[in-house]
């Protein structure tokens, strides 16, 4: 048979997040000349254990609709990888009354044609490896693995794919030596490419457990509020360095990665693309652009920014029960709340960010310097100022706008902090 001058053996992957639209796998499928497109992740609602988004904003399947769609993954030579991927469990894959019950579904994953399962428990990482051999583990974000020991120890449980932390996302000697250990190990490492967290972000524990929980089938946990997302908005928006030191990586970006894997002659790199609460439109535009190694435009339109127009779902406010519970809070403070997601305009011209990427491939010291802000520098050697000046150069927006968002902002952060957000 003659081979496709267009595959190239060693190469980067990608691992894209699915909203469960039949439309996105013929995106794939059409950007897909190379055979770089993998694997689609994803989900139901809700299921016995959560994972890493709320319900509300998750599209609503069947368990047979799931097994048809992945018929439609391996149709496209596309693998399926289902997430059992939140931070906290609550121990249920130890407790009696619930252990059975998670085998019992991972054979019903297993029977429907999943390849893959993400999980952050050590245990069902060993579990799923004897009991369901063919199955692929992934190690999850909410592992927080981020250094050579952590990797060995989820090479030793059986992983065979790891998610590093976003930190670890700009730091090519870091990630030197993790492929250069990982070499002939016959395990992948993963990095998210177009999500939007703070670096260092001091919200990524509470928001992970939190999203766990709201999104379990038994849990009695809602997210009517979501802290984590209001705090990391504000701070970007008010400050917008923390725009451009958050750990993205541009599709133009991804030549420094394959230096990388021809370097050290191991391309077990996979990248990883989200949102799977996101439209069709959005993750056809992403896909594209990584598979095009460029995008020319806004750079937020590719990444994990929360534009409420591009949300496939929401929580439904018309349901009773979500109605009565939504009355125990202050309703024109929650209103105030849930005007927040109407974001000002902001635009990163992503053509303007061409030379941004290449201080990190010699000189990352991220993690050992402060973020600052050129309008309150100070003389200290343990700030830096690197981000903030290619903010001043690529960032725009409506000043008037911004500064009344931020307003609105500021007055939701009050009611939170002294309870009037709540009626007791």
């Amino acid at each position: 048979m003659k081979k496709d001058n267009n595959i190239r053996e060693k190469q980067l992957t990608f691992d894209v997040g699915t909203n469960f639209d039949p439309e996105l796998i013929r995106v794939i499928n059409k950007n897909n000349k190379c055979n770089e497109f993998k694997s689609v992740f994803g989900k139901l609602k809700t299921d016995l254990l959560g994972g890493g988004r709320a319900s509300a904003f998750l599209p609503d399947v069947s368990i047979k609709e799931l097994e048809k769609y992945i018929e439609l993954c391996h149709l496209n030579k596309l693998t399926f990888n289902y997430l059992i991927n939140p931070m906290c469990m609550e121990n249920k894959e130890l407790e009696i009354a619930s252990h059975f019950k998670i085998v019992d579904f991972i054979k019903q994953l297993e029977s429907i044609g999943v390849d893959a399962i993400t999980v952050n428990s050590p245990y069902l990482c060993e579990l799923i490896k004897k009991q369901f051999p063919k199955m692929k583990v992934t190690i999850g974000l909410y592992s927080y693995v981020f250094d050579l020991n952590l990797i060995k120890r989820w090479i030793d449980l059986g992983a065979d794919e790891i998610t590093l932390a976003h930190h670890n996302n700009r730091d090519f000697k870091t990630l030197k030596r993790m492929l250069e250990f990982t070499k002939d190990k016959n395990v992948t490492l993963r990095l998210i490419a177009n999500n939007l967290c703070l670096h260092m972000c001091p919200y990524s524990i509470m928001h992970g457990t939190v999203q766990g929980h709201i999104s379990c089938s038994e849990s009695n946990v809602y997210g009517d509020i979501d802290y984590c997302i209001f705090k990391c908005l504000h701070e970007k928006i008010k400050n917008s360095y923390n725009l451009i030191s958050s750990d993205w990586i541009r599709p133009e970006d991804l030549k420094y990665y394959e230096k990388l894997c021809e370097e050290v002659d191991n391309f077990d790199l996979s990248i990883k693309l989200v949102e799977r609460t996101k439209s069709t439109k959005f993750l056809s535009r992403v896909v594209t652009a990584y598979a095009n190694r460029s995008y020319e435009g806004n750079l937020l339109d590719i990444l994990l920014w929360p534009k409420a127009e591009e949300m496939i779902s929401g929580p439904n406010y018309k349901d009773e029960s979500t109605l009565r519970r939504l009355h125990k809070f202050n309703e024109k403070n929650l209103m105030r709340y849930a005007s927040i997601f109407n974001l000002p305009n902001i635009y990163i011209d992503n053509k303007k960010l061409d030379g941004f990427f290449e201080k990190f491939i010699d000189n990352f010291d991220c993690n050992n310097k402060i973020c600052g802000c050129m309008k309150d520098k100070n003389k200290s050697n343990m700030y830096c100022y690197y981000c903030d000046k290619w903010a001043g150069k690529v960032v725009s927006n409506d000043f008037e706008e911004t500064e009344e968002w931020l307003d609105i902002c500021d007055k939701v952060g009050e009611t939170l902090n002294d309870s009037q957000m709540f009626i007791p």
